[in-house]
């Protein structure tokens, strides 16, 4: 007879049976949801110790993995089944940021029971005496057929089972699923809450973007798009709507000294389901054989027919130094910020990163593009920052000239520095042919089609990267810019609009809200929205320009030359643009400062000149001779 062991455990006026997997309060049965009652029976068996979160949720989700707001819920739910209210924490106390520990005294009562007798119920044939003894055989012939007899049947139902299983997974091998055209990477979330580290979480869905991007018939939303879905307790497969796309990958990773564990599930936004999920545990040196892992399973499980040169680009490594990469990561996640400081920091770390590893070529071309950034933003010299960011992209390239990243940055120095638009556009087209589904490429062309004057094509060209990248703000933006500088001012402010929808303190929709504005002479209003720009920008050289411009025009000329005074007493202490100077010069109507100060913004290669006659705040001058040999010499005359 076999036996077997049920413990009870009683605290307080409370008893849990494990045997039934029920809780009793003074003998009544308290209902629990599985999840709830066993992590109850965690913490009762690991009574006076704490109990980690992360240790508490293996044990309770051994197989799936959940974000600790599941965790909270159950320790909540936890709590008032055991009558606990308020501050008040007679059974389960909160150890901050570790876990928990169940506090009571537990008496522990172990129970024995034997496995109940088998009944006979009788026979369907049953034994008749027999005088001559033949009772014995006549049970040995009977045993013998109903053994016989049920080992057929046995085997006639495995084989009618294995033959459906066969069937049905033949039937769903060849079944073509929903084709999959299109994925987002979410931002990967922390499995504890308290010890988050969002460079990793951002890096690590960077980096599988980027592999991913690499894929020609897989459009792959850029990290602009996704970065806003890195806050806790969202539902993946709205997201995936949001998105508009048809799969998505959600996962977690935590990092714990040197070791990295990384979980991750793909879904498929039509119906739900999963269609590929794994769990990884590695020292933080194999960070490199989880991205591939994650890469090729995915690839797997969307019957994706790569070429051998797209398999080249999803398993590529750009460096093998784990070191290197994590700076690289947190440039990326610092230049991702598009502020001053944030901007200067990725610098510093982009530094390290090639110091570290030289033929890094993702580093270079990062490196190259903050410097444009911050040449963009008017916070550098743009000939310091001309010089350092086109070695950087070309570096980039003498590394590996199919790098669509480099390219794209070579552009950008081409296009803004040097003003050379056939160059320009050959390195852009360049970026898209290696990367037609990356929205960079296509969002920094478009600005060079405009410059050489063919509207058309540069709103088709920022359509699509807006397309690619739905919901991604800067792609939002450049579309509004470039609706601008195509002087469709209602289109404009439509597209800022929805935009700041979306966020409401996104400066650079208040900025070209405020242009456009002023184009439809609306004064008032462009002025709030240049002012709520400042708030967010503070008082760098663009925004305050503008603000002097439409002040002039609006007949606030004190306001205006006032601006225009503190604008030229700064550049004594740090850059300030001279195409920002004339700006505030030409709404004053004072021709002749202007274009003394358009000269100069020339001598310094101010990259705003290369869309000097398509900016509206000159409209002014266009009629003076001094001014087209000024387009003329930038290059830009059409």
């Amino acid at each position: 007879m076999s036996a077997q062991n049920s413990h009870l455990y009683e605290f307080g006026e409370f008893r849990l049976d494990t045997g039934e997997r029920r809780l009793l309060h003074n003998g009544d049965p308290v209902a629990l949801p599985p999840k709830v009652y066993d992590t109850l029976l965690v913490l009762v068996e690991s009574r006076g110790r704490t109990v980690e979160k992360e240790q508490l949720m293996n044990a309770v989700w051994p197989d799936i993995f959940v974000e600790e707001a599941n965790l909270t819920v159950n320790i909540s739910a936890l709590r008032k089944a055991l009558g606990e209210g308020g501050a008040e924490r007679r059974y389960i106390e909160t150890v901050p940021k570790r876990g928990y520990r169940f506090v009571p005294a537990v008496t522990e009562i172990k129970e024995e029971t034997a496995d109940p007798p088998v009944e006979d119920r009788g026979s369907p044939f049953p034994l008749v005496e027999e005088p001559d003894g033949r009772k014995a055989k006549i049970r040995r012939v009977r045993n013998r057929f109903f053994l016989r007899f049920g080992l057929l049947v046995g085997i006639f139902a495995l084989l009618v089972g294995l033959s459906i299983i066969a069937v049905n997974t033949w039937v769903r091998r060849d079944a073509p699923g929903p084709k999959v055209r299109s994925i987002a990477v979410l931002p990967f979330k922390p499995l504890i809450a308290d010890s988050r580290d969002e460079p990793l979480e951002m890096g690590l869905c960077d980096a599988l973007i980027t592999r991913l991007g690499g894929l020609n018939q897989l459009i792959v939303r850029p990290t602009s798009s996704v970065v806003m879905y890195n806050k806790l307790g969202q539902d993946p497969l709205v997201a995936g709507r949001e998105l508009g796309v048809d799969a998505l990958l959600d996962g977690y990773v935590q990092r714990s000294g040197d070791r990295i564990r990384v979980t991750a599930q793909l879904l498929s936004i039509v119906d739900g389901k999963h269609l590929w999920s794994g769990q990884f545990n590695e020292d933080f040196t194999g960070i490199f054989g989880v991205e591939d892992s994650i890469s090729e399973k995915m690839v797997e499980a969307l019957r994706l027919n790569v070429t051998g040169e797209e398999q080249r680009r999803v398993t590529r490594h750009y460096t093998e130094d784990v070191e290197a990469y994590q700076l690289y990561i947190k440039g990326r996640y610092f230049q991702d910020k598009r502020n001053t400081e944030g901007l200067r920091k990725s610098i510093e770390y982009f530094q390290q990163t090639t110091k570290l590893d030289p033929n890094y070529a993702l580093a270079f071309a990062g490196l190259a593009d903050s410097y444009i950034y911050l040449a963009m933003r008017a916070d550098m010299r743009p000939e310091d920052s001309r010089q350092k960011a086109k070695a950087a992209a070309t570096r980039a390239l003498e590394i590996d000239d199919k790098t669509a990243e480099a390219h794209a940055s070579l552009g950008n120095v081409r296009y803004w520095f040097d003003w050379d638009l056939p160059g320009a556009e050959s390195e852009f087209k360049r970026a898209i042919e290696l990367s037609p589904n990356n929205p960079m490429g296509h969002q920094f062309y478009a600005p060079c089609l405009i410059a050489m004057g063919r509207h058309e094509e540069a709103i088709a060209e920022i359509k699509r990267a807006q397309g690619l990248a739905p919901l991604s703000l800067p792609a939002m933006v450049q579309v509004a810019r470039i609706l601008f500088f195509a002087r469709a001012y209602d289109e404009s402010i439509e597209q800022c609009r929805k935009t700041l929808e979306m966020d409401r303190n996104f400066a650079g929709a208040r900025l070209f809200l405020g242009r456009s504005y002023r184009e439809k002479r609306r004064y008032d209003e462009a002025l709030a929205e240049l002012h709520a720009a400042k708030e967010l920008l503070g008082d760098g050289a663009e925004v305050m320009s503008l603000i002097g411009n439409t002040d002039a025009v609006a007949g606030r000329r004190v306001e205006a030359q006032k601006i225009l005074q503190e604008l030229q007493a700064s550049s004594k202490e740090r850059y300030a643009s001279p195409y920002h100077v004339a700006m505030i010069y030409a709404g004053l109507g004072e021709q002749d400062k202007a274009l003394e100060w358009l000269d100069k913004a020339y001598v310094d290669r101010e990259g705003r000149m290369t869309l000097l006659q398509y900016a509206p705040e000159f409209n002014s001058l266009h009629a003076d001779p001094r001014f087209q040999d000024l387009v003329r010499r930038v290059g830009m005359a059409r």
